[in-house]
């Protein structure tokens, strides 16, 4: 009995020190990885990887948002939040998003998400649509009606980066409150963080239909860049 006790502690002593080198591995190939990804974004200065960001893709579900054409809001909505994600992560930020699909959420429930994970900013991407004009085309940005300093500086990178990378682009700048001057937006209300809502364009606009599709890349990439510009002046 006591050599089968002895003989059973030197396998667990095995497993232990197994595992212990399996960690090891696992974070060597965790720490490799990280140079990397610095490597990778050194033009774009020191990654910040304690940064966390909440995008919330507008509308979805039973909501489709705006339409025009058979083109709904809600699609673009969330296509070009996952691919803000995307680029955010290549510059070493945390993304948490509102929804990952077509999936129904109310507007409260939203912000209340970024208030849970402490996110460092909220950003709301959406599409604008403008009733039997086809002509009103640009993009702007909503915050908070009493134009907050950091609302205000937030909205600012991201239409400035916007601006320089597709300047076919009508910029509309940025507008406090809601569109009947009721207010504010729920996201922007309920916040407890430094919140925009994005309008990408007009729907109902072929030339910001267009210019999306055309330079869909080149949108996402500005957004991307106008959120991590404005990371970088947090004391995180």
């Amino acid at each position: 009995m006591i050599k089968k006790g002895i003989q059973y502690g030197c396998v667990c002593c095995v497993l232990v020190m197994m595992s212990i080198g399996c960690l090891q591995i696992i974070k060597n190939k965790t720490v490799i990885k990280s140079v990397i990804d610095q490597t990778e974004t050194a033009s774009l200065d020191p990654v910040i990887y304690k940064t966390v960001v909440c995008l919330d893709a507008g509308h979805g579900g039973d909501d489709v948002g705006a339409e025009s054409n058979g083109r709904y809001e809600k699609d673009d909505d969330l296509d070009i939040t996952l691919a803000v994600k995307k680029e955010l992560e290549s510059l070493g930020i945390e993304v948490i998003l509102t929804r990952l699909d077509d999936s129904s959420i109310d507007n409260a429930p939203r912000a209340e998400y970024a208030n849970l994970y402490e996110a460092a900013v909220l950003v709301s991407i959406h599409r604008n649509y403008y009733e039997g004009a086809e002509a009103v085309d640009g993009i702007e940005a909503w915050i908070n009606s009493q134009f907050l300093q950091v609302d205000e500086a937030l909205a600012t990178a991201i239409l400035e980066e916007i601006e320089k990378a597709v300047p076919q682009s009508t910029i509309r700048g940025i507008k406090g409150g809601t569109m009947d001057g009721e207010g504010n937006y729920t996201i922007n209300r309920v916040a407890q963080m430094p919140s925009c809502i994005l309008e990408l364009g007009f729907v109902s606009s072929s030339y910001d239909n267009y210019l999306l599709d055309t330079y869909f890349n080149d949108y996402t990439k500005a957004i991307a860049k106008g959120i991590y510009a404005y990371t970088k002046t947090l004391n995180i």
